[in-house]
């Protein structure tokens, strides 16, 4: 099922978010790339909407609760990317997101971290958020953020004539 923005931006706005703006690239890559129906979205890290960035390590000088929160904030990031690239109108569905937690050595709940992006993309996409995933400890991330995330996302239309099977 494809989202549409006022249904997207609807979800976004009853959970009391907002989109940040999408931030240009401060390194040589593109935000995003497309080839035919997908769209790769390059990492997103944990920079809240005013500029300053979630940093720690998850299991050291970060809580689980915070991690998940840097999660969910990496997450509106990714929306607002999508949202400037191809409009919330056209995502049909995330296929794949990959996350990434600064991580201590002992730290194992990378999964319960990621399920923070995983869950807002699915409060605020509906079922075209749904997504496969990994999760995976990293000893430091750019900018010494505490998450990063990146994803592949089919491209549709409003009509949702992209559509994409779970099983």
């Amino acid at each position: 099922m494809t989202a549409t923005p006022d249904k997207a931006l609807d979800r976004l706005h009853r959970l009391g978010l907002e989109l940040p703006p999408a931030q240009a690239p401060k390194y040589a890559y593109e935000p995003t790339t497309r080839f035919g129906d997908l769209l790769f979205v390059s990492g997103q890290i944990s920079r809240a909407a005013d500029g300053k960035i979630v940093t720690g390590t998850a299991g050291g000088s970060a809580t689980l609760d915070e991690a998940i929160e840097a999660a969910r904030i990496c997450a509106l990031n990714l929306l607002a990317r999508l949202h400037s690239s191809v409009g919330l109108d056209n995502v049909a569905q995330v296929l794949k997101l990959n996350g990434y937690v600064a991580s201590d050595p002992q730290f194992v709940d990378q999964p319960t971290v990621i399920d923070g992006a995983s869950t807002l993309l699915r409060e605020v996409l509906g079922a075209a958020g749904r997504h496969a995933r990994t999760a995976l400890a990293a000893p430091v991330l750019p900018a010494s953020a505490l998450v990063e995330i990146e994803a592949i996302v089919a491209v549709g239309d409003l009509n949702g004539n992209q559509r994409v099977a779970f099983h």
